[in-house]
C-alpha cells in the first residue's frame, strides 16, 4: 500500500470508527441499571458444596539443604579495602542542602 492509502484509512478509522466505539460505550454505559458499590440487594453467595477429600498422602522428603557455594564464608562483611565505597553506598547526605523556607511560612 501507498503512504496515501495508509493516511486515508487511518483517517476513516479516526473519523468513523473511534466515533462509533464512542457513542456504543457511552450508550452502554446510561443503560446500564444504577446499583450502588455496596448494595446490600447483591445476592449472597452460596456456600461452597462440601468437597469429598482424597485420602491424605505422605509428602515426599525434601532433599537436605547444602549451604551456598557463593559468596564464601569470608566474603561476608566488610571488605578488606577499607577506601572502597559500594556503588550501592553514598557517604554524607545529598549534594544540596535543605530547601529554603518560603518568606511568611509559619513553622
Amino acid at each position: 500500500m501507498s503512504h496515501a492509502a495508509l493516511v486515508n484509512a487511518g483517517i476513516i478509522y479516526i473519523v468513523i470508527v473511534q466515533p462509533l466505539l464512542l457513542v456504543i460505550f457511552v450508550r452502554a454505559v446510561i443503560r446500564a441499571p444504577y446499583v450502588p458499590a455496596d448494595s446490600a440487594s447483591r445476592l449472597a453467595a452460596e456456600p461452597p458444596a462440601p468437597q469429598a477429600s482424597a485420602p491424605e498422602q505422605p509428602e515426599p522428603a525434601m532433599p537436605p539443604v547444602r549451604p551456598a557455594a557463593w559468596p564464601s564464608s569470608g566474603a561476608i562483611g566488610p571488605s578488606a579495602e577499607p577506601d572502597y565505597v559500594g556503588r550501592h553506598v553514598a557517604r554524607g547526605g545529598p549534594p544540596w542542602g535543605p530547601a529554603p523556607k518560603p518568606p511568611g511560612a509559619p513553622w
